[in-house]
């Protein structure tokens, strides 16, 4: 819980997920863990939080780093104990049970460098729809012509590389922290309403009270916007395009982050939640959605 003052920490137990122990080099059910330090003032957050993210292995007992979005769910600690080892796998980590069922594939397609590295690529993205269409057709590589072989491999190559640039912006997305303007909102706004006559009643001490927190809300969410907006355009757009990456691709792999509280604990949930806002700077700059993939 949120200190009155000062610095606060927050160990959050998402629950369990099948992962490769680097300890003892085994799958192994693995607790998910999220520790958030943040500052606050008056129980409102000041700062945006740091976060640590770990795994602690319940065979060998020992910790490491982890990263939420290379799951695609996570499971009770109950229920993760009712399942087999492969259902486990299958439900929580289905990006490390591809790549143990595909390693034939890969093998036998290993002399193909266009395969190997679209593979390679589409490996380093977070298991969800988006990344199992391109998988599905991936797979089917060997009966594609060449010409659908070529655009495959490109939309996976572009896919990729906007949702690292995606992450690696993310650190860098506005905070949506109580800004001194929603404060001054807040302050200023009940007094003015208590000068109303009949305003110093129970009742309408309580309106005005209210009256307050939805101006200092509305004030302090109107602030954020233009905060989102400004930085879609003078960080998002002009990075994209020194680094060569799609936007119409990055809104993409952002609109991909799931809506469960794994996707809640994931960078780029901040970046989702405001997709809408950087969609309507990216169009009024002529940003185009992406093309389909083959099918």
């Amino acid at each position: 819980m949120p200190k009155f003052w000062g610095l606060a920490t927050e160990i959050i137990d998402l629950g369990v997920v099948a992962e490769l122990c680097p300890h003892c080099e085994q799958i192994m059910p693995c607790l998910l863990r999220s520790v958030c330090r943040g500052h606050y003032a008056c129980f409102v957050k000041t700062t945006g939080p740091t976060i640590e993210r770990s795994c602690l292995c319940t065979g060998c007992h020992k910790p490491f780093l982890g990263e939420h979005w290379r799951y695609a769910a996570v499971l009770p600690i109950g229920e993760a104990r009712a399942l087999p080892p492969e259902d486990l796998l299958a439900r929580t980590n289905p990006v490390l049970a591809e790549r143990i069922q595909l390693r034939e594939l890969v093998r036998a397609l290993g002399g193909d460098r266009h395969f190997a590295v679209a593979y390679e690529q589409l490996e380093q993205m977070r298991p969800g729809a988006l990344r199992s269409g391109l998988l599905r057709q991936l797979l089917a590589w060997d009966r594609l012509p060449e010409v659908q072989r070529t655009v495959l491999a490109e939309q996976v190559a572009a896919r990729a590389r906007a949702w690292q640039f995606s992450r690696q912006l993310a650190p860098a997305f506005p905070d949506y922290t109580f800004s001194v303007a929603a404060l001054v909102a807040a302050l200023v706004m009940g007094p003015v309403f208590l000068w109303i006559p009949g305003a110093r009643s129970w009742l309408w001490g309580g309106a005005t009270v209210i009256a307050g927190l939805v101006a200092a809300w509305l004030v302090g969410h109107a602030i954020y916007i233009r905060r989102v907006r400004q930085w879609t355009r003078q960080t998002l757009i002009p990075e994209a395009r020194d680094a060569n990456i799609s936007l119409a691709c990055l809104l993409e792999v952002v609109d991909d982050v799931p809506g469960s509280r794994l996707g809640l604990m994931e960078d780029l949930w901040p970046m989702k939640v405001q997709l809408e806002t950087i969609r309507g700077v990216l169009t009024s700059a002529g940003i185009r959605r992406p093309t389909a993939a083959p099918p």
